[in-house]
Formats: structure tokens, sequence, C-alpha cells
């Protein structure tokens, strides 16, 4: 199980979509606006987590249709989510962090950093990954499933809240509105850089 926790801390800990979206979002709006992207980014790959142990990537190879409704459809709710993001960043600012961040823009709610995570190649990678590299921590499906999630919940969970501390510190920064637009067009540009991962995976 350590290897496993270390596998778990060297993916989820490092930047990737869901972590850098905390830090932004933290520095845009607080560290506590971002608090509903954490809470669902976990749930999300709990559930995923879970999903792939009892068979749904069996069903994607059996039925490959699909996995491509998820992919485009994924890929298109992203592609929105960026733009929102960068259109913020073209316009002007003030001296308040979250007006900066206005319109459209906002931070991930919990239902949406859960679908998030369906369409996430990082998260996708490293629930397949786990998966079909620790098949033996149990004898049934549902002893994996709880050792995974609880190994999971124990070293996975703590690291998005590096980023969110992080991205606070930033927020001081942020009452500078021209830092302010660098961050919009930055998280606009990962959920960009995101939707070509899944379109060219």
């Amino acid at each position: 199980m350590a290897s496993l926790g270390g596998l778990i801390l060297a993916m989820w800990g490092t930047p990737g979509p869901n972590n850098l979206i905390l830090l932004t979002s933290s520095a845009l709006y607080g560290a506590r606006a971002a608090v509903p992207h954490w809470v669902g980014a976990n749930l999300g790959f709990g559930v995923l987590l879970l999903a792939m142990v009892f068979g749904l990537g069996e069903l994607f190879e059996r039925f490959a249709w699909t996995a491509l409704l998820v992919r485009f459809g994924g890929a298109i709710w992203l592609g929105w989510m960026g733009w929102t993001y960068i259109r913020a960043g073209m316009r002007g600012g003030t001296s308040d962090p979250a007006d900066n961040a206005k319109p459209g823009a906002r931070p991930m709610r919990v239902h949406e950093a859960m679908l998030f995570q369906w369409v996430n190649p990082k998260a996708l990678l490293l629930a397949m990954s786990i998966v079909g590299a620790y098949a033996a921590l149990g004898n049934s499906s549902g002893e994996r499933a709880l050792v995974m999630v609880g190994v999971f919940a124990l070293f996975g969970t703590p690291c998005g809240l590096i980023y969110m501390l992080a991205g606070g510190v930033l927020r001081r920064v942020v009452a500078n509105h021209h830092h302010a637009r660098i961050l919009n067009f930055s998280i606009g540009a990962v959920f960009i850089a995101t939707v070509a991962m899944i379109l060219l995976g």
C-alpha cells in the first residue's frame, strides 16, 4: 500500500488540470470559494475509481461509442469553461480580484468538479493505473475498492489543499488587475490544453 500511496502522491499531488485550476480559482476568488472544487474533485475521483474497479473500463472497451460520447461531450463542456475565463481575461480589471474574474468565469461547483474527473486525462490515467497495477490488493472487487479508495483518501485528498493555500497567497498579487488577467488567461489555457489532450488522446 505504500507504493500505491506514492503513486497517488506523484500523480494527484503534481501540477495538472485540477491543481492548476484550484490554484488560480483560489487566487481569484479566495481559498474558501475554491473548496467546492476541491471537494468535488476528490469525490469525483473516488467515484471514478470505484467505477473502474467494478468494470467501467471493460464497458468502455466493449462499447467504444460510450467512451467517445464521454470524451467529446466533456471536451465541449471544458472548451466552454475555458472560453469564459479567456473572455474574462480580455476585460479590463478593478482593484477587487473577484471583479477581475467576471463575467461568466467562476470557481467550479461540486458537481462540475466531480464530472470533470471523468474527462480529465490525468485522473483517468491514474484510475486505470491503480486498478491495473494493484489488482492483488484484495480477494474481491469490494475489498479492492475499499483499499484503493481508502489509500486515495489518505494520500490524495490533502494534495489540493496545498494549491489552494498557495492560491490564497497569490490573491494578494491579483489585486493588480493586470496579474488577474494573466491568471484568467492561464486557467483558460489549462482548460483548452485539457480539451486538446482529450481530442488527441
